[in-house]
C-alpha cells in the first residue's frame, strides 16, 4: 500500500510543492528594492556590504538545507555527507561561505531538536566563522534567526558569539574598469504563501510533515534545468534585469538558475520560457539572475554558486564511488557577465 501511495501521490505532491508559492510581482519588486536601498545606506542592521576582489577573494553560496531532526521527514539527512565533504573542500581552499537561508527547517521542527541533531554540520560551518569567513542570512523557514536572542540561545557552544544573521549582503567589486555589485538574499521577499505565512506554516507542520514521514517522499527533485522555469524565478529575473551593474543571487525556489539561462549549454535551453520571451527577445536578456538551488535534493546532490578566480559558476556535489565529487555545471568569466550587463543598459 505504501509503495502504491508513493507512486500515486509523488507527482501530485511535487506539483503542489512547485506551485505552492504565489509571489506578487509588485510586492517582490517593492521588497527587494527596499532591502537594496537599506543595505546601500550602510547603517542598516539588515545586512552588510563587503568590498571584494574576486581575483583573490573566493565565495561559495549554499542555500535551503532545511536541516531537520533526522526523522523520515528530514529532507537534509541523506545529503549531509555530501555537504560535509563540500565544506571541507571550501574550508581547505580558503573560501568565504555565504549561507543563504532556510538552513534550518523551523516550520516542521523546533530549534532544540534541529540544533541537537545537526551538531556536526553546524560545527563544520562554524570553522568559517572562526576565520571571519561565514555570512549567514535568514529565509522564511528559519526566520527565527532574525532575533538575536534566539541566535545566542540556540547557537551558543557551537558558533563564536555574536553570530550576526542578515537579510542580505552586497559584494562590491571592480572587474577591469567596470563596477559590479552582487546582491545576495534568500529570495522569499514578496512571496505571500511562504513568507512567514501562518497558514502555510501550519500546513507544513501538521499535514505535510505527517505525509512525508509515512510515505518517505522528498519533493525536491534533482535539478537538471538551469534556466527560468517557475514564476518566482521569472519575477526575480525581471527585477534584476532593470539594474545596470548588479547581479542578484537567491535561493528559495530550490531550482538553480545560471546567468538567467543565457549561457546554459543544457538541451532544455533550446526552448526558452514563453512567459519571459513574451515581452523581451532572448538576445536582449541580461545575465543578471542566479539561483543557488538547494542542499536537499532527493538524489542526495547539493548545488551552489561559486565566485572565485574571476569566474562565477553553478556547481553540484554528488556521491559517486563512495566519494563526494564536485562538478561544474555552468561557468562564465565575470568580465563577460559585466560586459553583457553594460551592453544592454
Amino acid at each position: 500500500m505504501k509503495q502504491f501511495l508513493q507512486k500515486i501521490l509523488r507527482p501530485l505532491l511535487t506539483r503542489l510543492a512547485s506551485n505552492a508559492s504565489a509571489p506578487d510581482k509588485k510586492d517582490v519588486f517593492k521588497s527587494l528594492s527596499k532591502l537594496l536601498i537599506d543595505l546601500n545606506k550602510k547603517k542598516s542592521k539588515r545586512g552588510l556590504i563587503l568590498n571584494v576582489d574576486f581575483n583573490k577573494d573566493k565565495f561559495i553560496i549554499f542555500s535551503d538545507h532545511h536541516k531537520g531532526n533526522k526523522d523520515d521527514g528530514d529532507d537534509f539527512a541523506s545529503n549531509e555527507k555530501n555537504y560535509l565533504a563540500a565544506l571541507d573542500y571550501y574550508y581547505n581552499n580558503e573560501f568565504n561561505y555565504i549561507n543563504l537561508g532556510d538552513s534550518e527547517e523551523l516550520w516542521k521542527y523546533k530549534p532544540a531538536e534541529v540544533i541537537s541533531e545537526n551538531s556536526t554540520p553546524l560545527k563544520s560551518e562554524a570553522r568559517f566563522h572562526e576565520q571571519n569567513k561565514y555570512f549567514k542570512t535568514f529565509g522564511n523557514h528559519d526566520l527565527t534567526w532574525e532575533n538575536k536572542i534566539d541566535v545566542d540561545i540556540w547557537f551558543k557552544g557551537i558558533f563564536m558569539l555574536p553570530l550576526p544573521v542578515f537579510e542580505g549582503l552586497i559584494l562590491k567589486t571592480k572587474v577591469e574598469d567596470k563596477f559590479l555589485s552582487i546582491f545576495v538574499t534568500h529570495g522569499h521577499q514578496g512571496d505571500k504563501m511562504s513568507d512567514n505565512n501562518g497558514l502555510s506554516t501550519w500546513l507544513v507542520s501538521h499535514i505535510w510533515r505527517l505525509l512525508q514521514r509515512y510515505l518517505d517522499i522528498n519533493v525536491n527533485t534533482p535539478a537538471k534545468d538551469y534556466i527560468l522555469r517557475d514564476r518566482h524565478n521569472i519575477i526575480m529575473y525581471e527585477w534584476s534585469s532593470s539594474k545596470k551593474d548588479l547581479l542578484l543571487v537567491t535561493g528559495h525556489t530550490h531550482k538553480p538558475v545560471f546567468a538567467s539561462g543565457l549561457y546554459s549549454n543544457h538541451p532544455s535551453n533550446r526552448i526558452y520560457n514563453e512567459e519571459v520571451t513574451a515581452n523581451v527577445t532572448r538576445n536582449k536578456m541580461t545575465p543578471s539572475y542566479f539561483n543557488s538551488g538547494c542542499c536537499c535534493y532527493n538524489d542526495d546532490d547539493i548545488t551552489g554558486i561559486e565566485i572565485a578566480n574571476g569566474k562565477i559558476a553553478l556547481i553540484k556535489w554528488h556521491w559517486v564511488n563512495n566519494a563526494s565529487e564536485r562538478v561544474v555545471l555552468e561557468e562564465a568569466e565575470l568580465k563577460n557577465i559585466i560586459s553583457d550587463l553594460y551592453h544592454y543598459h
